[in-house]
């Protein structure tokens, strides 16, 4: 059976020891890396002349509907800082979602937190519509939150079904590189 022998640092190739520190100079910043928790609620209004989310097109003689295969929607939700609809306006959550399952239980998402400060979290994913917590991912930001990467939990705190207004609750879990 051979033994394997240390390798002494200064025998590796220059460029081969040029990797090796790269490797370790980015191990010890990835140890840095912390966490970014923030808390904000999406006013979501489906439907009246005021409508933050419409429907924009479908598959012809199907209903338009969240649970209606091939519906697109758009959206422009405030967000805020208390649940309340008078509170603080940080920002809006824009995009677009796709019922995007046959059976109607998904929309696909992709939107921007777009923050009053210039700043953004791009959002995209599987929105599993009839589950309490809907996590989607965090794929990108820029400005205070360029590289970020990790995910969204969204929660339907309150709906009104008389008039389709909605608040949720939406918490992110970052990383910034």
């Amino acid at each position: 059976m051979a033994c394997s022998r240390p390798v002494k640092l200064m025998s590796l190739p220059s460029p081969l020891l040029l990797v090796l520190v790269l490797m370790l100079t980015s191990l010890a910043k990835a140890q840095r890396l912390t966490e970014t928790i923030t808390e904000f609620y999406l006013q979501d209004l489906a439907s009246g002349s005021n409508a933050t989310v419409i429907p924009i097109t479908g598959i012809k003689n199907k209903p338009l509907s969240f649970t209606s295969f091939g519906t697109i929607f758009a959206l422009d939700d405030p967000i805020t800082v208390t649940p309340d609809k008078s509170s603080t306006e940080i920002g809006r959550a824009q995009g677009i979602m796709v019922a995007s399952s046959l059976s109607g239980s998904n929309v696909h998402v992709s939107m921007s937190f777009a923050f009053s400060n210039g700043s953004s979290l791009e959002i995209q994913g599987t929105s599993r519509q009839f589950e309490r917590y809907k996590e989607l991912s965090v794929v990108s930001g820029t400005g205070t939150f360029r590289y970020a990467r990790g995910y969204a939990t969204l929660e339907s705190i309150y709906y009104d079904n008389r008039t389709s207004y909605s608040i949720i609750r939406c918490t992110t879990r970052i990383i910034l590189s």
